[in-house]
């Protein structure tokens, strides 16, 4: 995935107890089932849409104006929201690599990417967002009260030919107590 300007904003600048988070190159959600043993999958939306600027290119479309196939969850502790997750994918990436997608449900998106050994990933890409951003104003829809900048991180997935752009976007009750870096598994 090309790496440009706009997700490529230097780590240092993240918190550091979110700084292990924004780098885990394995299943988020695994490693937030660990430090969070009520973990859930709650799904905002899924089905047809238009891509965002910034994903246009990263997922290979033709056009801004054609449609894409999003998946947009909360990832759960209890009642409370961890990370906003935003998927996308072309239509046609549903019926041949990325099927299962189609079908998942309140399951995590991880537990198909992350057991599927013909799926490889790029490298993570990670940016602060704020109210100009569409996925702070989506996560906003779901979450109240959020502060004027996120952090957010995203990769692609490759099946074959097949592109699926995931971005997960932590909030702030996530990183306000998010577990010791040295507690990761």
């Amino acid at each position: 995935m090309p790496r440009s300007a706009s997700w490529h904003t230097p780590l240092c600048l993240a918190p550091p107890a979110l700084r292990p988070w924004l780098t885990e190159r394995g299943s988020l959600t695994a490693r937030l089932v660990a430090h969070y043993p009520a973990f859930s999958v709650r799904v905002c939306a899924q089905g047809p849409a238009v891509p965002h600027d910034d994903e246009v290119r990263a997922i290979a479309l033709a056009r801004s104006s054609q449609h894409v196939e999003t998946r947009e969850v909360l990832l759960m502790s209890n009642d409370t929201p961890l990370v906003f997750a935003h998927s996308v994918l072309q239509h046609r990436a549903l019926r041949s690599g990325f099927r299962p997608i189609g079908r998942l449900g309140n399951a995590s998106l991880g537990s198909f990417l992350f057991a599927t050994p013909t799926i490889r990933r790029s490298p993570l890409a990670w940016r602060r967002i704020d109210a100009r951003h569409p996925l702070w104003r989506k996560a906003a829809q779901h979450v109240a009260a959020l502060p004027a900048r996120l952090w957010a991180r995203r990769s692609l997935f490759f099946a074959g030919h097949d592109r699926l752009l995931v971005t997960e976007v932590f909030l702030p009750p996530f990183f306000a107590a998010a577990p010791a870096a040295d507690a990761a598994p």
